[in-house]
């Protein structure tokens, strides 16, 4: 599978699987994020730390999460630096946090 959803109390975990975030990978990404906010989740860590490249559509799920996750919270993990430079061009409102490790992620979000 291209990514694993693991559910907290109160958030979750969607760990990428694959090495690039693209029209391959995001279409089930993509359900799985409205899936997840139909039930009422707003907080999320993505971890990208498997992800080595991201497309246009893979960004898009990222924007998805973003819009989804407007009254949580949404943090994302292991971000390449390919990936950090598209979201650098976006205007995130507001902006996304993008930490260095899913432990890190965990304490903030439990924080």
């Amino acid at each position: 599978m291209d990514f694993e959803v693991q559910s907290n109390d109160g958030y979750s975990i969607l760990t990428m699987n694959a090495e690039s975030l693209d029209a391959q990978t995001t279409p089930k990404l993509r359900s799985e994020l409205v899936i997840l906010s139909g039930k009422g989740v707003n907080k999320m860590i993505i971890d990208l730390t498997k992800c080595k490249s991201c497309d246009a559509v893979g960004l898009s799920a990222i924007l998805i999460a973003h819009r989804l996750c407007k009254d949580g919270r949404l943090f994302l993990v292991g971000v390449c630096e390919e990936v950090e430079r598209m979201l650098s061009i976006q205007r995130f409102d507001p902006p996304i946090v993008i930490l260095d490790n899913i432990n890190e992620a965990i304490d903030r979000m439990n924080n």
